[in-house]
């Protein structure tokens, strides 16, 4: 997202405007997917109490959709729900995408022969969620507990290197070797994941999350889509990119 702030913004703040006056409008509550990264590089794991504090346009534009519900809902009457899930896979994900959903990221180099690229120590920490485990709980909110913000997700963390090490011997049982490559480190958050102990009491959120299976079910999944481009982005500034993007595109 710092190297594609106008895209980033038009797609997560001026679009969530015009869901968010139709809400109004036609008075219909707003269920808001926000994200982990409105906490930023606070210490985890992090709780809804914590003030956000993001450290990237992409945080920067989920928390500032946040706080525009939150007006609408002041002035206007707007019944909203904020959730804030964090490493969400599963099938049917988008694993074509480079910059985004690690796992998919690694399955989809792997499948096509590239190696995966591990950035800086592959010490950053993260719990990895099923998306399956999502599903009552979003469907809990529909008609109840109105104006209230829930951190939803994996209570497990795993380093990025554990990750790979998941999806290598994922890889072989498909006949695939996976190859990993260690590339200079992003400006990330390095430790982040979240407590869910208010989504767990209220929604009766009870995730079973079991990373070795999810990442084979995805694997198994992926082996069978046709071959797709693999998605980038035209960078609006390119001061300070990552070699590794630099040398793709």
């Amino acid at each position: 997202s710092p190297f594609i702030r106008y895209f980033n913004y038009e797609n997560n703040i001026l679009s969530s405007m015009n869901i968010i006056n139709n809400c109004i409008t036609f008075d219909c509550k707003l269920i808001f997917t926000s994200s982990m990264a409105v906490y930023g590089d606070q210490i985890p794991p992090f709780n809804e109490n914590i003030t956000p504090c993001p450290v990237d346009p992409y945080g920067v534009a989920k928390y500032a959709t946040e706080m525009d519900i939150k007006i609408a809902a002041n002035q206007h009457g707007l019944k909203y729900n904020i959730l804030r899930p964090h490493n969400v896979i599963g099938i049917y994900q988008n694993i074509w995408d480079k910059y985004r959903n690690v796992a998919g990221i690694f399955i989809n180099n792997t499948i096509n022969n590239q190696p995966i690229l591990i950035y800086g120590d592959g010490e950053q920490t993260r719990a990895f969620s099923d998306i399956s485990y999502y599903m009552e709980p979003f469907c809990n909110l529909i008609n109840d507990f109105d104006n209230e913000i829930y951190n939803i997700g994996a209570d497990k963390t795993y380093s990025i290197n554990q990750l790979a090490d998941i999806v290598q011997e994922v890889a072989s049982h498909f006949g695939f070797k996976m190859q990993k490559k260690f590339v200079e480190a992003r400006q990330e958050v390095k430790h982040a994941f979240c407590d869910h102990s208010k989504a767990k009491k209220e929604l009766k959120f009870n995730d079973q999350t079991n990373l070795e299976r999810l990442i084979y079910s995805l694997f198994e999944w992926a082996v069978t889509q046709k071959s797709r481009q693999q998605k980038t982005m035209s960078y609006e500034i390119t001061k300070g990119l990552y070699g590794f993007w630099k040398t793709s595109d």
